[in-house]
């Protein structure tokens, strides 16, 4: 009789806990929808952000938006997803994606505009959406322009998530979204399109060390966005080249930096940004792969894509191009930022690897290696750039700049094309300090512009292997094995935009340069198209087949 008891009870209590833990998805029509609905089937609806925004979200939990449909105000969801259970945001019929817009409404008690919010939370998918955040009217933030013109409004995002004394806050993935139309600041990196953020309180005995596990973005196109597509940072971002965790620093600050891991970049097209497309920072080995930068940087100066103040982080398979240069005569009264180029591995960056990347018409450069040596604690060691091709882009190609070190640039193709007059094809610079043990080895300079040269200042051990230098070029530096023949690509005809145009770049049977490169400890296996790399690996990017 007791067992019977027991039975039932047990059969009881598993209905209950399998009811209370039932995945609920929640409906939301713009047209049919009203809020004192149940809002869990299609039929009955709920209406607005406001409802929505009042719900408790559980594990499995889900809320889609009708497509087709349209909703103004600042989307604030409550609760957090668990392990294999993440909350869902996202749509649900057909047709064009469900658009939701801020239009610049600040929600009670922030300062800064953002059409969806996720705060201390984490298993969350947001997908299927296009999200925009344009004030029609409001006022500029003084910013000025010539002729009085100005292009700064308050800070605003499309998504904002922040973790703020959480611990670590796991899984949020922004999957197949829309993001554009986002008027913000100007003079901040911090707003655009996705900005993410760790914060704390400034009670120290409140403060926990935090970070995000799983930054994901996939197949998202972002655009016409101010002033970054996609940024970050934290607040536990100190260090320096060696130190570690509770240190002093030289600069008499405490080594507190606790990196978010496992941000991943995939599938994405940025375009238009204000300045910056993507910027990652404090992080260990970010992925960023198969992403369009393209012609970025409309309103003021900044390269397209880089990391900051990460390790081991990977750029691979991404094309970067028509980043534009602002200049004075653009109606800058200020002096324009010189960084307008495709790819950077910026400061405080330890064993950054660009690799596989067509960089292509930038305003101002192809590539950027740096850090400012004035700072005590600043560095930029062992950065890679391996198997990139670098195609008709302005001013310069490579920019080595600061205290840089360790740099390793190697099977690369650098091309100028007969309209790129007086390039830097490599540009080393003082940023109070010069970069120092930078090795070039078994890449393929072709020049066909006048006056394309090579700039070294006063950086130091600089070392030359196995490079080809063809065509109109000044001042080549010295290297034993150098080949001063036609490196014999398939076409040396300058392209258009169309990615499949690297083609061009493959070596002809007969080429010179075939075979003729050294052996580097850490060479990958595989070239720019993936064939294998058997034996001594060919100059350029590709191995003859």
């Amino acid at each position: 009789m007791i067992l019977k008891i027991v039975k039932k009870c047990s059969v009881l209590f598993a209905f209950i806990f399998q009811f209370s833990n039932a995945q609920t998805t929640y409906f939301v029509d713009n047209l049919i929808g009203v809020d004192t609905n149940n809002g869990t089937a299609m039929a009955t609806p709920f209406k607005s952000i406001a409802k929505i925004n009042q719900l408790e979200l559980k594990p499995s939990d889900s809320i889609l938006f009708r497509r087709g449909g349209q909703w103004i105000g600042n989307f604030v969801p409550k609760g957090s997803g668990a392990k294999n259970k993440r909350i869902v945001i996202g749509a649900y019929g057909s047709g064009s994606a469900p658009i939701l817009d801020a239009q610049g409404r600040v929600s009670k008690g922030e300062i800064v505009s953002y059409t969806i919010q996720l705060f201390n939370q984490e298993y969350i998918e947001l997908r299927d959406l296009k999200i925009k955040n344009y004030a029609v009217s409001e006022t500029p933030r003084a910013y000025p322009l010539k002729n009085n013109i100005t292009y700064v409004y308050a800070p605003k995002m499309g998504i904002y998530i922040e973790g703020r004394d959480s611990g670590t806050l796991h899984d949020i993935q922004l999957i197949n979204l829309e993001i554009s139309d986002v008027n913000g600041d100007m003079s901040t990196k911090d707003n655009g399109g996705v900005f993410v953020e760790i914060t704390r309180d400034k009670n120290i005995s409140k403060q926990v060390k935090s970070n995000f596990d799983g930054l994901y973005v996939e197949g998202c196109y972002i655009h016409n966005v101010d002033r970054t597509g996609w940024s970050n940072r934290s607040v536990w971002d100190r260090r320096s080249l060696k130190s570690s965790w509770g240190e002093t620093l030289a600069n008499g600050k405490i080594h507190n930096w606790y990196p978010n891991t496992n941000a991943v970049f995939r599938n994405n097209k940025f375009e238009k940004a204000g300045a910056n497309a993507l910027i990652v920072r404090v992080a260990k080995s970010p992925l960023v792969e198969h992403c369009f930068f393209t012609h970025n940087g409309i309103k003021g100066s900044g390269n397209a894509s880089f990391p900051f103040n990460c390790d081991d982080a990977l750029f691979q398979y991404n094309e970067a191009s028509y980043t534009y240069y602002n200049t004075e005569a653009d109606g800058w009264d200020h002096k324009p930022d010189v960084d307008a180029g495709g790819f950077d591995s910026d400061w405080n960056c330890k064993n950054t690897i660009i690799q596989y990347n067509y960089s292509h018409h930038n305003g101002h450069g192809g590539i950027l290696i740096c850090n400012d040596g004035s700072s005590k604690t600043s560095f930029n060691d062992g950065t890679i750039i391996r198997y990139n091709i670098f195609e008709d882009n302005g001013h310069h190609i490579v920019r080595n700049s600061g205290t840089t070190t360790n740099t390793k640039i190697y099977n690369n193709v650098f091309f100028a094309g007969k309209m790129n007059d007086s390039v830097q094809l490599i540009y080393h610079k003082s940023w109070n300090g010069y970069p120092d043990k930078t090795e070039y080895k078994n890449n393929i300079f072709y020049s066909l512009g006048k006056g394309n040269r090579f700039e070294f200042t006063e950086s130091t051990n600089n070392t030359f292997e196995a490079n080809t230098f063809f065509g109109n070029i000044k001042n080549e530096p010295e290297d034993l094995a150098k080949s001063k023949k036609n490196p014999l690509f398939k076409s040396a005809v300058t392209s258009g935009t169309q990615w499949k145009s690297y083609l061009r770049f493959l070596l002809k049977n007969e080429s010179s340069d075939i075979n003729q490169g050294v052996k580097i400890e850490g060479h990958p296996m595989e070239d720019f198209l993936g064939n294998p790399i058997k034996g001594s690996p060919d100059r350029g990017v590709f191995e003859n087949q």
